[in-house]
């Protein structure tokens, strides 16, 4: 499991926050700050989703701009684009809007057990750990979402596998 080291400020508000194995979303919330949702704990950042999302690419060695474009070179151009914030532990998330938006919900592709079509536009996210987490989505839009990002993870995961394997070969 990862440690997570957070730096707490007044009002028990984190200023820092590393995506890890155990978040399951990034909610925005008033003010540019972000409900971060865990497997077993609830935190509020001093930073918005994206901002939260900029700040783990980064520290995973990476960008949110550069994880964004090297996932639409994988899937083609398109829109709501899926990323890994880190590639080593397979931690890969989705937008349920455009990354920018300030209503945007960033989830854990590897922490969804499941999810159902409450109605036309809302959507239970069922979590692995047994939380329920409702979005104001269609059932499709998820499903969708969902289906990019694991195709995602297959396509990068496949490309790791092909490189081991030419790499023994020598």
């Amino acid at each position: 499991m990862f440690l997570n080291i957070k730096f707490v400020v007044k009002g028990g508000v984190l200023m820092d926050y590393e995506i890890n194995d155990d978040t399951l979303a990034i909610i925005p919330c008033l003010n540019n700050s972000s409900k971060i949702i865990e497997y077993d704990t609830e935190c509020i950042v001093n930073n918005s989703p994206y901002e939260v999302m900029e700040y783990s690419c980064e520290y995973f060695g990476s960008s949110l701009a550069g994880r964004i474009h090297g996932a639409k070179k994988i899937l083609g151009s398109i829109y709501k684009v899926p990323l890994f914030v880190d590639d080593s532990r397979n931690i890969v998330f989705f937008p349920t809007k455009s990354p920018t938006a300030s209503d945007n919900i960033w989830l854990s592709l590897n922490n969804i057990d499941h999810y159902r079509k409450i109605s036309d536009n809302r959507t239970a996210i069922f979590f692995k750990n047994g939380q329920k987490f409702i979005v104001d989505l269609p059932y499709y839009s998820i499903n969708n979402q969902v289906l990019r990002a694991t195709r995602l993870e297959n396509v990068v995961n496949e490309r790791k596998s092909q490189k081991k394997t030419i790499k023994m070969q020598k």
